[in-house]
């Protein structure tokens, strides 16, 4: 008999993370799962670790690879999973002992496809725990609404449970870091209903050397790319929510320009700089009439559309003022 449920960890350079992660996850109420344990070329004990947790629960299963990133480390988990459900946890996290037990429940007790809960996010300096809420059932227009807008739930997989049968097409983008968010939407694309509840059973350890963090300091622009391919998607098939794309789009756009625009290594960045400046130029009647931004940023804007290089002037500007 297949597991009912199939939870997938990629593994790389977390040995002082790894124990906590893995044994929250053995301690599941619910039991019928097995657990995917990705080495993905880990420099350290990693490897030795899975294995190991491997010869104590017949439940957990090893896969050794050469380093791909998070993207490759999770598909190689869904190749292999059997699972009627698929949940994904991030092996220097750790998770509440019920919450795969009220996910599965949550998604056969409402015949949803999608079940979400909140997270607890453990910063250097501060904890932060997610809103609560009662359970809410989505029909897809619904879901993708409240993921759009940031309500109920998120773009992120980890504190989700999704139907393996929904996943057929579909895998992680290799080689960014947006890789949620380019998947999550094109799930809810294949589901009929996603239930959320406001609990936080996953704990989220924020991290300096994160992936995220890695992208701020070396300045990628991969989430500029994500949200333009994610509009065309939303004004193909969901068009009253396209405008709510364009302005995720804006501001991540405004963020990496920012970055960009203060780096003083400007000449390194300056493809990745006209790149970024032409897709945000490409939205700007998708933007400007929309009432979110003040003036000074409406001005900011339009000033780029007619010079690209205007953003960098004008913020270099105001920042020097201050």
């Amino acid at each position: 008999m297949n597991p009912k449920i199939s939870i997938i960890v990629p593994v790389y350079n977390v040995e002082s993370y790894l124990h906590k992660c893995v044994d929250s996850i053995l301690a599941q109420t619910h039991t019928d799962f097995e657990l995917i344990l990705v080495d993905d070329g880990s420099p350290d004990n990693c490897g030795k670790i899975c294995d190991e947790y491997a010869k104590k629960d017949s439940r957990v299963k090893v896969i050794h690879k050469k380093n791909g990133g998070l993207s490759d480390a999770r598909n190689a988990g869904l190749d292999i999973a059997t699972g009627d459900y698929i949940g994904f946890v991030d092996s220097d996290d750790w998770i509440e002992p019920d919450m795969y037990e009220l996910l599965y429940n949550m998604c056969i007790k409402n015949n949803c496809e999608i079940a979400s809960c909140t997270s607890t996010i453990y910063y250097k300096n501060k904890t932060v725990t997610n809103g609560t809420h009662p359970l809410t059932i989505h029909n897809r227009n619904e879901a993708m609404r409240a993921m759009l807008q940031g309500e109920l739930y998120d773009e992120v997989v980890w504190t989700k449970l999704i139907k393996r049968s929904l996943l057929k097409e579909i895998r992680f983008t290799v080689g960014i870091i947006y890789e949620d968010t380019a998947f999550t939407y094109k799930v809810i694309h294949e589901s009929q209903q996603v239930c959320c509840i406001g609990a936080p059973k996953y704990n989220y350890l924020k991290r300096e050397d994160s992936q995220m963090d890695k992208a701020i300091k070396n300045i990628r622009i991969d989430g500029v790319l994500v949200y333009d391919e994610m509009y065309k998607f939303i004004n193909e098939y969901y068009r009253e929510l396209s405008n709510l794309v364009a302005l995720k789009l804006a501001n991540i756009s405004m963020t990496v320009l920012n970055l960009i625009s203060f780096n003083q290594n400007f000449p390194k960045y300056k493809k990745e700089y006209y790149k970024v400046t032409s897709i945000l130029n490409s939205y700007f009647h998708k933007t400007i009439t929309q009432n979110v931004y003040p003036r000074n940023v409406k001005i900011l804007l339009a000033a780029t559309k007619i010079y690209p290089l205007s953003y960098k002037i004008l913020v270099n500007l105001v920042s020097n003022r201050r």
